[in-house]
């Protein structure tokens, strides 16, 4: 289950996103996430994917079903990464859309107080979801930069 205090971080804070796949050869893709939500048993999150994005997701997921997401809050650049196995895809309802505008208002907000771009020069960045992929949480590590990075939260590490 995702701590409390990683769900607000992910509801409220969190800026940007990226996810990974590996196909059967091992080769790694990016995708790009315009979006994220955590499903009411908390242990799903599901992705929005910008249609540019998805070269290899699909196949990559059919290989071997392991997809990772990293989220980030610019400025303090305080970082999660979620691994899991992926549960399903399907286009972007209502309920999807929703929550990327929330998640691209979050950015350009964040990013037109850090550079000299406005609010809506900055949403424009964050691109319009093509595809939702959903993936059960396994892991999550902190990736925040510093001695504790790379340190497994969930579940927590041996000592």
């Amino acid at each position: 289950m995702i701590p409390g205090k990683i769900m607000k971080f992910l509801e409220e804070d969190a800026t940007v996103a990226a996810g990974g796949t590996r196909s059967k050869h091992l080769i790694p893709h990016i995708h790009r996430v315009s979006g994220w939500s955590v499903g009411p048993d908390r242990q799903t999150i599901s992705c929005s994917i910008p249609e540019e994005f998805t070269h290899d997701l699909l196949s990559s997921l059919a290989d071997n079903g392991q997809f990772a997401l990293t989220v980030e809050q610019i400025g303090t650049h305080e970082t999660y990464q979620f691994k899991g196995e992926y549960v399903g895809s399907r286009p972007p309802d209502e309920a999807d859309l929703v929550v990327f505008e929330r998640c691209r208002e979050r950015f350009g907000k964040v990013v037109s107080s850090f550079y000299p771009y406005s609010e809506e020069q900055s949403r424009a960045y964050v691109m319009n979801p093509g595809i939702v992929i959903s993936f059960k949480v396994r892991e999550i590590f902190i990736q925040t930069p510093g001695p504790r990075a790379g340190h497994r939260l969930v579940p927590p590490e041996e000592e």
